[in-house]
């Protein structure tokens, strides 16, 4: 669902989250302002390269032009590449192909969901995925999880919420009534509350599932970004390689930005994607979340 509440509304909604997002370390020194990523490449100050798709490398379809030749710049050095998304809307060997037709040659092992993560987190909450409604065109991805979830309805012992598509408000008081009626966990599979598209602003699950944690008391379970088990997932693939030594890049304060920097790494945020117009400067001061650095573009 596109949304046209303007950024200031969004703006709030990411701020008004912040008391259940992790808490952020403090920033050594303000950010400095860098011509996208070749400089920091040119330093090889890192051995690792982590980058958002949703504003640093596309806006919905379409290719953000000036990041593809940073892309190709960064395969030339050889560092190790990640591609962390909150997208919960298909499996990396789809999302591998998307990214390359895009100009973004990724293999499915480079790409990181925090959607990875659910079929262990049900089990630590004890819920059978034949329990579990799901909120989410069929087929999903990860049909190993996803192909027995029930609709949503009282039969659930737990939600999976991957994707806002075909999601409204009769959905949401829907969800609302069932979560009121008997407690479930909610699992969030892209906490993201909003997130850029080439026209306007996306509605995210993160934003219903805030709603329904101001509305109804409750504790979803974030998968994604800025939460710390995305992180630990992320440097289980970069064997041997230090937190301080790995840069994410990426488009928002309260994902990008705080997560990396909550697991000790260094962040790029760009503004070629949610900050599109906005003074990165001012926002960062405003909600106390400083990158390592700042640039345009990728």
């Amino acid at each position: 669902m596109i949304e046209d509440a303007g950024f200031e509304a969004h703006w709030q909604l990411y701020r008004r989250s912040e008391t259940r997002l992790p808490r952020p370390r403090a920033a050594a020194r303000a950010p400095r302002r860098v011509e996208g990523l070749r400089p920091l490449l040119d330093a090889g100050a890192y051995d690792a390269v982590v980058l958002d798709a949703w504003g640093v490398l596309n806006l919905g379809d379409v290719p953000i032009p000036a990041a593809r030749e940073a892309f190709a710049a960064l395969r030339g050095t050889g560092l190790a590449v990640r591609v962390v998304s909150n997208d919960a809307g298909c499996d990396p060997e789809e999302s591998a192909v998307r990214h390359t037709r895009r100009g973004f040659p990724v293999s499915p092992d480079e790409i990181v969901f925090g959607l990875d993560l659910l079929g262990l987190t049900l089990a630590r909450l004890g819920v059978p995925s034949a329990r579990c409604a799901l909120i989410a065109p069929r087929p999903a991805p990860r049909a190993a999880w996803t192909q027995e979830m029930i609709d949503l309805g009282p039969a659930a012992d737990g939600v999976a919420f991957l994707s806002t598509v075909g999601f409204g408000e009769r959905e949401y008081e829907r969800l609302a009534a069932l979560l009121r009626e008997r407690a479930r966990p909610l699992v969030v599979c892209n906490p993201d509350i909003v997130s850029p598209e080439p026209e306007g602003i996306a509605v995210e699950p993160g934003y219903y599932a805030h709603r329904l944690a101001d509305e109804l008391g409750i504790t979803p379970f974030f998968l994604g970004k800025p939460f710390p088990e995305i992180y630990d997932r992320l440097l289980g693939t970069l064997p041997g390689v230090r937190p301080e030594r790995v840069l994410c890049v990426g488009d928002t304060l309260h994902t990008d930005v705080l997560g990396g920097a909550a697991a000790g790494m260094d962040t790029l945020l760009v503004e070629s994607g949610f900050f599109r117009g906005e003074s990165l400067e001012r926002r960062c001061a405003e909600a106390g979340l400083l990158p390592t650095w700042l640039a345009a573009h990728l």
